[in-house]
Order: C-alpha cells, then structure tokens, then sequence
C-alpha cells in the first residue's frame, strides 16, 4: 500500500487545559494559527506532549475532532496508543471516520511487549480497525519501556499491516535507526522523534521530525531543515547547536513538556496547566522561566 510521505517538520501539540485540569479545546483555534504562521504544516495530536494516556477516550476524540477542523492548512496525525488495544482500536476507527492523515501508537507501557512477534500482534489489531490511514509504530522505549528491535519489528510487522508507513523515532540508538532506515530500500518513513539531535537524524537519512520543542522553536527549525536540503550541513549543524539552547531550557521545566506549555502562555495561546499527577510550575518559576526565555523571543517570532 503506497502512501504520500511525511516529511518535515511535525509539531507535538500540547493539549490546553484549563486552570482545574479540564480540557480547553477552544483555545486549539488560536493555537492552530500561530502554528501554521510559524511555518508549521503537520501536528502529532494526543501524543506524549499532549498527555494523552492522562486524558480520557472521549477527551482523545474531542482533541482530534477539533485539530482536524484546521485540515486545511495542518496535516493532522492522531496518536492512538493505549494500554489496551480495544481501546486504541476505538480511537484508530475514530482517526479514520474523522479524516487524519495517519495514525500512530506506542506499545502499551503496562506489561510491555518483550518481544517483536507480540508487539506486532498487538499493533496490527489497531491498524486493523484504520486499514485506509498510514499507520506509524511510535517507538519511545525510555517512556513505553518497549526495548524490542525496531528493524525485527519492521520486518515482522510489513508482513501483516499493509497500512504500516513507517516508525516515529525516539531513541538516541543511531544505529538502530539508520537499520531502520535503510530497510527494505528505505521502504519505511523513519521520522526522528529528538529535536535536540534533528540534523543527525537527517544526516542519517530520517524524512522529518516530530518534536515538542517545535511548539515555539519551528522557525528556526525549518531555517535547519532547509539548510539541510538545500545541502548546507555545517549551517544546519550551527542552527543545531543554537537552537538546542532553547531546547534545553524546556527541559529544565520539571520536563519538555511543562516547558512548551509554559512558553506557549508566554506567546498568548492558553496552554495552561499539565494534568496531574504532572505538577505546574510555582509563580516564581514561572517568573524565572520567562526571563531565561525573553532573550530568545523576538529570535523564535514571539
């Protein structure tokens, strides 16, 4: 089954919340068009950045929903990943009745699969129920604590998912991800899921990225995405260098994720907080976060 492929820049959405921990979809609007303003045209809904295993089945429908009201303009990929494969089958269909682009799903991180013959069951029972929609395994071994090979899977699993278009990245194994890349004569998108190593991702052949960070950091980003193109590496590798200073300063947010949420306040879109267990940031971290920001706003556009 042949598929137009995902390239460039996908941004990890968030999901706006509320001040009690509920849902904000009307703040997706706004959302959506600083996004695309930005140079964004691809967003991965009701991934690890938008919490989606604290959210519930019909909060992960509403967020989709909404997103893909902005199919327009955005390319819209819907995470579906659960513990249980009924419930990600539910969600699979819905992605699919609804439109996405593709759909994607992480191995179930209670009880995880030890093996690529179970993982590959368990996947194929959701890509099942979205047979028309590219299928992508969303490989995050440190969060699922799903270690199987990913080129083994790959294998297995194109034997039995004919929607299978490829693998979402996040894992600093380079050498499993150039195996993975290669396979089959590059039968597969291999999108690297590390933004503060994008241009190693490229360099080893990857067709784009999925990245929280790209939230706020996405012009800049694209300046690296097109330099690599464009074949200019050492600039790419300085736009890297650069841009990671960002990066890190998210991360030191008690994680990315709380980062981009908070920056995203900075830039006037109502991110809110992360939902619990996920604590927020105090008033004067939030003070602290915005002053180490401020130096690189009008770089990054807002």
């Amino acid at each position: 089954m042949q598929f137009e492929r995902l390239t460039g820049l996908t941004a990890a959405v968030a999901t706006p919340m509320k001040a009690n921990g509920e849902v904000n979809p009307r703040a997706i609007d706004r959302y959506a068009s600083f996004l695309y303003e930005r140079g964004i045209r691809s967003v991965f809904v009701n991934g690890t950045t938008g919490e989606s295993l604290l959210l519930s089945t019909a909060e992960r429908k509403l967020l989709a929903e909404k997103w893909m009201e902005h199919s327009s303009k955005l390319r819209v990929v819907v995470h579906v990943g659960s513990t249980s494969w009924k419930e990600a089958q539910e969600l699979a269909a819905h992605a699919e009745a609804i439109g996405a682009r593709a759909i994607s799903a992480m191995g179930p991180c209670f009880l995880p699969a030890g093996r690529a013959e179970e993982l590959v069951a368990f996947n194929a029972l959701i890509a099942a129920k979205a047979p028309y929609t590219p299928y992508y395994y969303y490989h995050i071994p440190d969060a699922a604590r799903t270690f199987v090979y990913m080129p083994e899977f790959l294998r297995q699993a194109g034997a039995v998912i004919p929607n299978l278009a490829g693998v979402k990245y996040t894992s600093f194994d380079t050498n499993e991800q150039q195996r993975c890349i290669g396979l089959e004569g590059g039968r597969y998108d291999i999108l690297h899921g590390h933004d503060e190593t994008l241009v190693s991702g490229l360099q080893l052949g990857s067709t784009g990225g999925i990245g929280t960070s790209y939230n706020i950091t996405s012009p800049e980003f694209q300046r690296l995405y097109d330099d690599f193109m464009a074949g200019k590496a050492d600039e790419a590798v300085r736009r890297q260098y650069k841009v990671n200073e960002v990066v890190d300063l998210l991360g030191r947010r008690i994680n990315c994720i709380v980062g981009v949420k908070a920056a995203l306040d900075f830039a006037g879109i109502e991110a809110g907080p992360c939902r619990l267990p996920v604590r927020k940031l105090s008033r004067i971290e939030r003070r602290d976060f915005e002053r180490e920001l401020a130096p690189y706003a009008q770089w990054l556009g807002f």
